[in-house]
């Protein structure tokens, strides 16, 4: 199977910069296509970049390794409310620290086993991974 790297997150409007590859983790930096991103409370499109930071953001593995998505974290002013606000992006829940694919897979591992399992599977703590199955079961 012949594949480009770009097509592995499958998130729309990003592309991979760059994979690296440190001790069983692969660390994938993503860059943003769009320019503009929709104010949450008008709707209005802003490209009026104010700041921008990349965050680390945990998805599933790739190859057995663990894997980690560097975002950027992107705020836009808007004219139209006059008030700044973080783009939201379809595949992360707004303040958390993994993917929703991956928070759902850890969700129906601890279905299937207990989180004391998956917990060290997965190399998080029980609590955070207690703190996921919360997060998906509401």
């Amino acid at each position: 199977m012949d594949f480009h790297i770009d097509t592995l997150p499958n998130f729309p409007h990003a592309t991979v910069e760059q994979c690296i590859q440190e001790t069983g983790d692969v660390f994938l930096t993503l860059r943003l296509l769009n320019d503009t991103a929709a104010c949450p409370d008008c709707g209005q499109a802003s490209g009026e970049l104010h700041q921008s930071r990349p965050v680390l953001i945990r998805d599933l593995s790739i190859f057995g390794q663990a894997t980690y998505l560097k975002i950027p974290r992107r705020q836009f002013y808007c004219r139209s409310c006059q008030r700044y606000f973080t783009e939201l992006l379809p595949y992360v829940d707004k303040g958390r620290q993994y993917t929703r694919r991956y928070e759902e897979y850890i969700y129906q591992q601890v279905q299937l086993t207990t989180i004391e399992q998956v917990s060290r599977i997965e190399g998080l703590t029980y609590d955070r991974v207690e703190g996921i199955f919360n997060h998906q079961y509401k």
